[in-house]
């Protein structure tokens, strides 16, 4: 494939994602539609589908794009700290500041249709949290470079699991949630130090 077909295709795949992250925003899952986001970007139907499989693919590779777009923003977070602790405590803060405000999962968790969508980031979760694992492991083993790689990517996994649990079911504020989290596994994380 060639550069300005490639370029094509992402631009267009863009486009669709876009369409489809409106219409999740203004009418949850249940508003989700192959051929309404084909009308918005003025293909066919079967291009839709033809890029994304079905309507749960679609759904999917929005929600990917939001949570790249959203771990940029958290390891940003990470990567001004000052240690592995206080990272943790920004990125976590982070997270749940950015979920709470942010429409596509506003949608996912309250507009028709919640109940389906909701499942990706609970019992269909797997393909958000890997992505996430990853971004974020590899990002703390860059900036962690004193703790070890498999205290690394526990105290992630933690975190990625506290945060999406926050989400779901918000809690206390996020500067709470975090400074708790960071009470807990600083200890951890202090040892870890100290045994490298």
């Amino acid at each position: 494939m060639d550069l300005f077909t490639d370029r094509t295709k992402r631009r267009l795949r863009d486009e669709l994602l876009d369409a489809a992250y409106d219409a999740i925003v203004a009418g949850g899952y249940d508003g989700l539609r192959m051929a309404e986001v084909a009308r918005r970007t003025g293909v066919s139907r079967q291009t839709v589908y033809n890029e994304f499989s079905d309507k749960w693919g679609l759904l999917q590779a929005v929600t990917t794009r939001e949570m790249e777009r959203f771990l940029l923003e958290v390891n940003a977070a990470l990567a001004d700290a000052p240690n592995p602790i206080a990272g943790l405590q920004a990125a976590v803060e982070r997270a749940l500041a950015l979920a709470g405000e942010n429409p596509l999962v506003k949608a996912m968790l309250g507009q028709p249709g919640s109940d389906q969508a909701s499942q990706l980031l609970t019992t269909r979760g797997q393909q958000l949290l890997e992505v996430s694992h990853q971004a974020l492991d590899a990002h703390v083993r860059e900036h962690w470079p004193e703790v070890p790689p498999q205290d690394a990517t526990s105290c992630v996994d933690i975190a990625l699991r506290v945060v999406l649990s926050h989400i779901v079911t918000p809690g206390p504020p996020p500067a709470i949630v975090a400074a708790q989290l960071a009470r807990v596994l600083s200890p951890f994380l202090v040892q870890s130090r100290r045994q490298s």
